[in-house]
């Protein structure tokens, strides 16, 4: 069975075309990778397979997302695939946080809202047992104090660990990683990417993974999808399609990789 399932998906503005007939599916524990330049639609793809298009984005074409049709489902509909099915990592946590609201409270929120759809009560003590053990999976230092913080008060990294954080708290069987390393420096950039990657393996859930970086896909899905202008122009095992490449766009992205690999370990 497929978590999520996109079928001959087309996106418009004003009948300007943004994705074209592009299909794809991920099921239970399957790791998939959508690549592709600025523009090229992949965020719009995640986007439109949990309803969270803008509204002057028409989509037309199948997505089922937990066997539920995403494509004019009413939000009640969504809003329970979001919690339970699906969630989302997005790329730049300070402004996916609400900066008003401090660390723990944002937590706290979907985790209360999980509970509810699970037919149990969580507050007090037992709430803020839970925040704290979850700042702890993400390998955030001394969560009392993050858990106290407002958003601003924390580094990059810490915040991305926090939208980490949030999206478990949903016990998602499919994560949603939007560019998460892009706005982090390097170091950072492979902590969370370790973090991801452990924590997808434990809670064995499913994961598509956005970004422009080959070598960040290369180390953690098992398919990609390689996007040019909103078509998808290539798609097969990472190993086979970064090795050998068969689509004259998906040669140039690999060259332009194994380039600056050189240049980088040419540097004094």
């Amino acid at each position: 069975m497929s978590l999520l399932t996109i079928d001959g998906l087309n996106l418009t503005i004003d009948g300007k075309p943004l994705v074209s007939n592009l299909s794809l599916s991920i099921g239970p524990g399957e790791r998939l990778g959508l690549i592709g330049e600025s523009g090229s639609g992949k965020s719009l793809t995640a986007m439109a397979a949990t309803g969270l298009l803008p509204r002057a984005i028409l989509p037309s074409g199948s997505v089922t997302l937990g066997g539920q049709q995403v494509i004019g489902a009413p939000d009640r509909v969504l809003d329970a695939l979001r919690a339970t099915v699906a969630a989302f990592v997005f790329q730049e946590p300070l402004t996916a946080l609400d900066p008003l609201l401090r660390v723990g409270r944002q937590v706290a929120e979907p985790l209360q809202r999980r509970a509810r759809r699970d037919g149990r009560a969580l507050a007090g003590a037992a709430l803020n047992r839970e925040v704290l053990a979850l700042l702890e999976q993400v390998a955030l230092p001394q969560p009392e104090r993050i858990a106290r913080s407002y958003p601003h008060e924390i580094s990059g990294g810490q915040r991305q660990r926090v939208a980490i954080a949030m999206a478990l708290a949903c016990r998602p069987q499919l994560l949603i990683a939007d560019e998460p390393t892009t706005a982090l420096d390097v170091t950072t950039q492979a902590e969370i990417l370790k973090l991801i990657d452990g924590l997808v393996r434990e809670r064995g859930m499913a994961l598509l993974f956005i970004s422009h970086d080959l070598p960040v896909v290369a180390e953690i899905v098992e398919r990609v999808v390689v996007m040019r202008k909103g078509v998808a122009v290539e798609a097969g095992p990472v190993r086979e399609v970064f090795g050998a490449p068969r689509h004259d766009y998906t040669r140039s992205l690999v060259a332009a990789a194994k380039a600056f690999d050189a240049a980088l370990e040419g540097t004094p």
